[in-house]
Protein backbone atom coordinates (compact mmCIF):
# COMPACT_ATOMS: atom_id res chain seq x y z
CA UNK A 1 0.00 0.00 0.00
CA UNK A 2 1.23 3.14 -0.76
CA UNK A 3 0.40 6.29 1.49
CA UNK A 4 1.32 9.50 1.18
CA UNK A 5 1.22 11.67 4.40
CA UNK A 6 1.65 15.49 3.96
CA UNK A 7 0.37 15.97 7.80
CA UNK A 8 3.34 18.27 8.93
CA UNK A 9 5.48 19.03 11.87
CA UNK A 10 4.47 17.61 15.16
CA UNK A 11 2.21 14.85 13.69
CA UNK A 12 1.72 11.29 15.01
CA UNK A 13 0.71 9.12 12.17
CA UNK A 14 -0.02 5.32 13.38
CA UNK A 15 -0.05 2.47 10.98
CA UNK A 16 -1.82 -0.37 11.82
CA UNK A 17 -0.68 -3.74 10.09
CA UNK A 18 2.27 -4.22 7.61
CA UNK A 19 6.37 -5.23 8.42
CA UNK A 20 7.88 -2.09 6.04
CA UNK A 21 7.71 1.95 6.17
CA UNK A 22 9.42 3.28 3.00
CA UNK A 23 9.98 7.00 3.77
CA UNK A 24 11.10 9.66 0.76
CA UNK A 25 12.46 12.97 1.81
CA UNK A 26 12.11 15.98 -0.29
CA UNK A 27 14.82 18.77 -0.97
CA UNK A 28 14.73 19.90 2.25
CA UNK A 29 15.60 16.51 3.94
CA UNK A 30 13.60 15.18 7.04
CA UNK A 31 13.46 13.77 10.23
CA UNK A 32 11.39 11.43 11.88
CA UNK A 33 10.92 8.71 15.09
CA UNK A 34 10.23 5.76 14.18
CA UNK A 35 8.39 3.35 17.16
CA UNK A 36 7.39 0.02 16.87
CA UNK A 37 6.95 -2.75 19.75
CA UNK A 38 3.79 -4.96 20.43
CA UNK A 39 0.78 -4.13 21.13
CA UNK A 40 -0.32 -3.77 25.18
CA UNK A 41 -3.88 -3.69 23.96
CA UNK A 42 -4.36 -1.10 26.86
CA UNK A 43 -6.65 2.44 27.07
CA UNK A 44 -5.27 5.53 25.98
CA UNK A 45 -6.09 8.64 26.77
CA UNK A 46 -3.47 11.28 25.08
CA UNK A 47 -2.79 14.63 25.86
CA UNK A 48 0.39 17.00 24.50
CA UNK A 49 3.52 15.20 26.63
CA UNK A 50 1.58 13.11 28.52
CA UNK A 51 0.26 9.24 27.87
CA UNK A 52 -2.64 7.87 30.37
CA UNK A 53 -4.70 5.03 30.41
CA UNK A 54 -7.72 6.76 31.22
CA UNK A 55 -9.48 10.80 30.65
CA UNK A 56 -9.63 11.07 34.35
CA UNK A 57 -5.70 9.92 35.61
CA UNK A 58 -5.06 12.35 32.36
CA UNK A 59 -6.53 15.02 34.01
CA UNK A 60 -4.63 14.54 37.46
CA UNK A 61 -1.49 14.30 35.49
CA UNK A 62 -2.03 17.55 33.83
CA UNK A 63 -2.89 18.68 37.15
CA UNK A 64 0.24 17.26 39.31
CA UNK A 65 2.43 18.92 36.27
CA UNK A 66 0.93 22.31 36.33
CA UNK A 67 1.46 22.39 40.16
CA UNK A 68 4.96 21.27 39.93
CA UNK A 69 4.11 17.67 41.29
CA UNK A 70 4.21 15.39 38.61
CA UNK A 71 6.27 12.84 40.23
CA UNK A 72 8.26 9.86 38.21
CA UNK A 73 10.97 7.71 40.08
CA UNK A 74 10.79 9.87 42.78
CA UNK A 75 11.77 12.86 41.24
CA UNK A 76 10.08 16.15 40.78
CA UNK A 77 10.02 16.92 36.69
CA UNK A 78 10.00 20.72 36.18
Amino acid sequence: MHLRDESGNRTLVVFDSGDEVVVQAGDQGIRFLLISGAPIKEPVAWHGPIVMNTHEELVQAVRDLQNGTFIKDNAIIR
